[in-house]
């Protein structure tokens, strides 16, 4: 028994003396909806013992049964919690109402994870909740105005395959306007694929020194998107998110309402012929407009009796009858119809022990503005991680995304919707009726139009086409029906990860990702439209195409973080294998079809165009960073990557291998200053600098031949390149320098965030010509230089903060100092220039071209000559502007840009609005000038300084009064007036763009939420929906300021303007969000 008795005190000995010593504590720290608090600090009170939570919260720190953590992390109230002889502890904090800033995460290249704490450049982070204010259908609409440095480059959604353009920090290289990379849980995808409903927040990163991670992929800045992973809970929570939008047209140039279509101002008289057909008789004797010219400097729609082109043609109820000359002020509007968009979105999220799961479905339809147009996309996304053990743990996110979109046109010049109202077109064209006899069919079974090729007193029985025919152009609904294009998008995209954490410490991690892209499309030009006009050149045709991309990259990467008193450390190194394959085929028929209305390639009438590419490429990269932090005051951050490049010349040896390297550092000073100044809250400065190389195209390095698939005689043909290539071409070389400063104050109620940048382009391709006697004309050197530098400014508050109200708001503000091009060939003179961008008829007009000494794209063109004392210069003999070849109005990149994002809540009741600016930045307008040309705009028909009409005879007080100096000595003034049509149409033959250039300066309302929590337990369903929210929005509700009235700058895709672009488009809407 005694023996038994002290083998039992021996045992409790054992067993005291384990729960006294120092073990493994594992640990989550979260919200007490069940998020994960990132980044918390955790200490062993009364020691010096402390560790940080990861992103995700959790911590493994030793510590033994009866000792106290205390956690802090900002935003939220501290904790102290003892530790028993659980292995495991779960920390759940209360928020700090009291401070309104939250720890936020910075993500960067390959899903590593940083406190905005210790960040050293500037990468600003939005959450889902302001990212969805309206929840937008994109995600580049979303950002516009919420992000500092970056212009939002709208897209009309009447353009359903097509999305809008970011650009950040102005202009970045020489021979286009490439956006960011958009990088979604690691993979790098298109932004076109990616569904806000998924998102969980998003960073902005914008330099080298804080994308040198990614390497030269993220030259112009990357766009890390971190998707919703987990719900709340432990239970299977269901979430359901269904709205729906009605979209109309909202900027229209202002056209003239008071004259007809034709080139006749006067109405002319039919009169029946032999030979007529014999319904016209009833016409006879009838007023008849010019149906033949497209313009529309035709007779006043002043109610008089005339023919309209629609009575020349029987089978229908207006058929050979006369109607009234009368305006239709709204006929460009009611072509375009109210677009129906419906967004519905169901998610399902479980959470338990070591596994999260959450499985995404959307489905978003179109029903397009323009008309036969519709896009209906899918897209599933799943996100699961499961902890296989203790140390190791499974993940996936893949994303599948298909889109069929019906009804993709262009709109460039003279396109057949905004290019035909906007530069030729008839203002009295009726659209309703136009619409109505969409299918009407000649007597000699071709589609009616309503440009006849000839005016009916010309009609000859013998070649009844040259009247029926269509000039130039067909009846609108009848070309939108009869030409069309398909397309069918695939999208697969996601990652399969195993981390294997060995300790707190260290962690070994094993990714592989596929991004795959496959689509497919078909163009038909049906036999009886193209046989239904005469000058169109328009054939028959049938074209399809079909183009696979596949991107495969494997990533291993290890990280290391440790505590050593009051350092902490932080390292990942890795490697990364990334390969891309590209394969496409097109096919076109050619010069017509052989039997009508047989769509396919073998029924083409020539030889079809085929072609087909096949690009290969890859790229094997190496990386470090890391992080030293003392005492959470200090920290220096750096890193480094370095890839070999299969686009690089292999010769010399190593040429091929860039590196990007990054260095930063901060202080947080506010340590300091907690007793001495209470006020500030937060305070650092930071600065970094970073160096990131851009890679070369595909096979751009390779002496590469053509090949030609049509034979010439029997021959098969190759062509050889006319350009040399330096054998040690590479890309350019991005040089930047950041230096900032991060406040709170009040509590965190009031921040401020101010960024200064310096970015140097050193390197860039181009080409240089040389003589053609070796038969090269030119070469390829890194030769040219861009260089930018700018201020960045963040403010954020909360001026009230109470129980049932409050406000915040977060303004962006973005200031481009200079953004000049410094060299762009050997021993070129300041002034040199090379073309950036076009458009149609660019030579006769404004282009956006590269000049040395001058900033990035500068819009140059015809302009208005004046003399010394800036009189306009006028050709005496006809009263006609002189030009001035070369005229120069400045960037067509925005000085500054910004937004304000302001978000009410009062009780159960949320409004949030989005306010978007920019101010400088020139553009052309080519339809502005064709409507000019051709009598469609307001100005063609407006009031002179007489009260005349100035399509007026000048001899009756008419005419456009112009005023300046004789173009013979440059001093004597002429003052006279020139006839209406005369004087707009002296802009195209003289080459003169300045009346059609504008400033891109707006000031517009993009987003408006009115949402209400519904009271679910009220009306007794609490125990089946957790919570409802029903909210009215609006996009684009009001483009409260612009210096030109006829287009929204906001919407100008293009860089050097606009060719006939879609309008722009508001929306008004409902939706309604369920949590079960």
């Amino acid at each position: 028994m005694k023996k038994m008795s002290s083998l039992f005190v021996l045992l409790l000995c054992i067993c005291n003396m384990a729960s006294a010593q120092t073990r493994p504590v594992t640990g989550t720290v979260t919200d007490k909806k069940g998020q994960a608090i990132p980044f918390a600090s955790i200490i062993v009170k009364g020691t010096r013992t402390g560790v940080t939570a990861d992103a995700e919260g959790r911590f493994i720190i030793k510590a033994k049964a009866g000792d106290v953590l205390e956690i802090e992390s900002q935003g939220q109230i501290k904790k102290e919690i003892s530790v028993t002889s659980d292995n495991s502890v779960t920390v759940v904090m209360d928020r700090n109402e009291k401070e309104t800033l939250a720890e936020v995460v910075v993500t960067t290249a390959f899903e590593i994870k940083k406190s905005a704490r210790t960040t050293p450049y500037s990468a600003q982070t939005i959450s889902s909740d302001n990212l969805n204010l309206i929840r937008q259908p994109n995600l580049n609409n979303a950002l516009a105005g919420k992000v500092a440095g970056v212009q939002f480059r709208g897209q009309s959604p009447i353009a359903l395959d097509r999305d809008a353009l970011l650009r950040i920090r102005g202009g970045s290289t020489l021979s286009g306007d490439a956006g960011p990379i958009y990088v979604m849980d690691g993979t790098i995808v298109n932004s076109i694929d990616i569904n806000p409903d998924d998102v969980e927040s998003l960073t902005v990163l914008k330099g080298a020194n804080a994308t040198a991670l990614f390497g030269g992929r993220a030259a112009n800045g990357a766009i890390v998107i971190t998707t919703r992973k987990k719900g709340s809970g432990n239970g299977i929570g269901v979430e359901v998110n269904t709205g729906v939008t009605f979209d109309r047209v909202y900027v229209l140039p202002r056209y003239q309402d008071k004259y007809a279509g034709g080139a006749s101002p006067t109405l002319m008289t039919y009169t029946w012929k032999a030979g007529d057909p014999v319904e016209w008789k009833a016409l006879d004797g009838k007023k008849f407009p010019d149906y033949t010219d497209d313009s529309s400097w035709g007779p006043a729609m002043d109610g008089s009796e005339y023919v309209p082109w629609y009575a020349w043609i029987g089978g229908h109820s207006r058929s050979f009858k006369t109607a009234s000359l009368v305006p239709q002020p709204n006929n460009v509007r009611d072509f375009w119809e109210t677009g129906v968009t419906t967004n519905n979105n169901i998610n399902f999220t479980k959470s338990g022990q070591g596994y999260n799961v959450r499985l995404s479905y959307t489905k978003q339809y179109v029903k397009g503005i323009l008309p036969y147009s519709k896009s209906d996309r899918n897209n599933i996304n799943l996100s699961a991680s499961f902890d296989l053990d203790q140390h190791l743990t499974a993940s996936t996110n893949i994303t599948y995304s298909q889109q069929q979109i019906d009804g993709i046109f262009n709109d460039g010049y003279a396109n057949a919707s905004s290019g035909n109202f906007n530069q030729w077109f008839h203002r009295d064209l009726d659209f309703k009726i136009m619409k109505e006899l969409k299918d009407l069919t000649t007597p000699i079974g071709t589609y009616a139009s309503w440009n006849f090729s000839s005016n009916p007193d010309g009609y000859d029985p013998a070649n009844p086409l040259n009247f029926y025919g269509g000039n130039y152009w067909y009846n609108h609904y009848t070309r939108l029906q009869n030409n069309t294009t398909t397309q069918n998008r695939q999208r697969l995209f996601g990652d399969v990860s195993l981390k294997y954490k060995f300790n707190n410490h260290f962690y070994v991690k094993g990714t592989v990702r596929k991004n795959q892209l496959t689509t497919l499309y078909e163009t038909i030009f049906s036999s009886k439209l193209a046989a239904s006009a005469t000058q169109t050149g328009d054939l028959a045709s049938f074209g399809t195409g079909y183009s696979n991309y596949q991107e495969d990259n494997f990533e291993l990467l290890a990280g290391y973080t440790q505590r050593f008193g009051d350092l902490d450390v932080s390292a990942t190194i890795g490697g990364n294998k990334l390969s891309i394959r590209q394969y496409g085929l097109t096919a076109f028929t050619s010069k017509g079809l052989n039997v009508p209305d047989l769509y396919s390639i073998s029924n083409s009438v020539a030889q079809p165009n085929i072609g087909s590419t096949r690009n290969n490429w890859e790229t094997k990269s190496l990386f470090a960073t890391g992080d030293f932090e003392y005492r959470k005051f200090a920290s220096i951050t750096w890193a480094i990557r370095s890839d070999w490049y299969s686009t690089l010349p292999q010769v010399p040896q190593g040429n091929n291998r860039l590196i990007s390297p990054s260095l930063g550092a901060g202080l947080v000073f506010s340590e300091f200053t907690k007793s001495s100044l209470p006020w500030l809250s937060f305070g650092k400065v930071f600065g970094s600098w970073g160096k990131k190389p851009r890679d070369l195209d595909v096979y751009k390095n390779n002496f590469l031949y053509g090949v030609n698939p049509n034979p010439w005689n029997g021959n098969f043909l190759m062509a050889t390149p006319r350009q040399l290539l330096d054998p040690a071409l590479k890309g350019s070389l991005i040089t930047t320098y950041e230096a900032g400063i991060d406040l709170r104050f009040f509590k965190n109620k009031l921040g401020l965030n101010v960024v200064y940048y310096n970015e140097d382009n050193n390197g860039e391709p181009v080409s240089v010509a040389q003589s053609g006697v070796s038969g090269f004309t030119s070469k390829l050197i890194n030769a040219a230089r861009i260089k930018k530098q700018g201020i960045e400014v963040i403010l954020s508050a909360t001026p009230i903060n109470k129980q049932n109200f409050s406000w915040q708001v977060n303004l962006n503000y973005s200031y481009l100092i200079n953004n000049p091009v410094v060299a762009l060939q050997p021993g070129a003179a300041a002034g040199t220039r090379q073309l950036l961008a076009g458009g149609a008829f660019g030579t006769r007009f404004a282009r956006a071209f590269q000049e040395l000494g001058s900033d990035w794209g500068q819009l140059i063109g015809g302009g208005i000559k004046r003399n010394d004392a800036g009189d306009l210069v006028i050709n005496p003999n006809n009263g006609n502007y002189v030009a001035d070849v070369n005229k120069h109005w400045g960037s067509v990149v925005p000085k500054t840009n910004g937004g304000i994002v302001n978000t009410f809540t009062y009780k159960r009741f949320t409004l949030g609005f989005n306010l978007d600016f920019q101010s400088g930045g020139k553009f052309f307008s080519l339809s502005e000038m064709w409507g000019g040309f051709s009598g469609i705009t307001e100005a063609t028909a407006a009031t002179n300084d007489k009260g005349k009409n100035v399509r007026d005879a000048v001899s009756a007080g008419g005419g456009v009064h112009v005023k300046g100096v004789s173009s013979v000595d440059l001093k004597t003034v002429v003052d006279t007036y020139v006839p209406a049509d005369a004087y707009f149409q002296q802009f195209y033959f003289n080459r003169i763009a300045e009346p059609y250039v504008h400033d891109l300066t707006f000031i517009k309302l993009r987003e408006v939420n009115l949402g209400v929590n519904l009271p679910v337990e009220k009306w007794g369903l609490a125990k089946y929906v957790k919570s409802a929210n029903f909210s009215v929005i609006a996009r684009n509700p009001w483009l409260i300021y612009t210096k030109t009235k006829s287009f929204d700058p906001s919407e100008i895709s293009a860089i050097q303007g606009e060719d006939g672009q879609y309008p722009g488009t508001r929306s008004l809407g409902v939706n309604l969000r369920l949590n079960f």
